[in-house]
């Protein structure tokens, strides 16, 4: 188990996070996908009794982050927002402060499928449809583009291990053919179980760590 795994991907290096980051030491940028922030309140609001502070956690995984990388730059992949946030909603009250506490950091935004109905908020983000970073292409839908290695969220992976009649399903970075995959960071968030074709490799982030599992026969 390491909390860190340096890893080279398409000519650089980039380092893995046990708690679903990725850092670009030759950009200072530190990367995560699908945040939803605000998705707790959502859930309550449809009358689903889920308990708040889940996005207020999110933050402080992300501030600990921040400690540990010092980047200049916050890249999250899409889905910054699980939904529009209504005022009052603790979300809108908790970010200003997290905000004034990173005051030299650059937050971005790659626009993803939830982040649609946020258009016309201001919080002091940064948006981009796409992103090109050194080789990379930075996107919400992993999909392939000619010519970049893509790196994408979207999909939620994660694998489910198995043994002895129990099992433990956890999210993974899955690491494709021109495409990584990053494991949505967001606390309540779910997941996508993935299948890894051959010559695909997947790294479980689980309890703060990082496992790399046997590449498929």
């Amino acid at each position: 188990m390491s909390e860190v795994l340096t890893l080279p991907l398409a000519g650089e290096t980039v380092l893995l996070h046990g708690d679903r980051a990725l850092y670009y030491p030759a950009q200072r940028a530190l990367l995560v996908a699908d945040t939803h922030f605000g998705k707790g309140a959502f859930l309550r609001r449809q009358g689903l009794a889920v308990p708040g502070g889940g996005s207020a956690a999110d933050l402080d995984r992300l501030s600990a982050l921040i400690g540990h990388f010092r980047p200049d730059r916050l890249i999250v992949l899409g889905d910054f927002f699980h939904h529009r946030p209504r005022p009052g909603e603790p979300f809108l009250a908790a970010w200003p402060r997290w905000r004034a506490a990173h005051p030299t950091l650059t937050p971005e935004v790659v626009i993803g499928n939830h982040d649609r109905h946020a258009e016309g908020l201001d919080l002091d983000l940064i948006w981009h449809d796409e992103l090109d970073l050194g080789p990379f292409r930075l996107r919400h839908d992993p999909e392939p583009v000619a010519g970049r290695h893509v790196l994408g969220g979207h999909l939620h992976p994660a694998y489910r291990l198995r043994g002895a009649g129990d099992g433990v399903r956890a999210p993974v970075f899955w690491l494709r053919q021109a495409v990584t995959v990053l494991p949505a960071f967001g606390g309540l968030t779910g997941g996508w179980t993935v299948r890894p074709a051959r010559g695909e490799r997947l790294v479980l982030a689980l309890d703060g760590g990082l496992y790399p599992l046997p590449a498929p026969l």
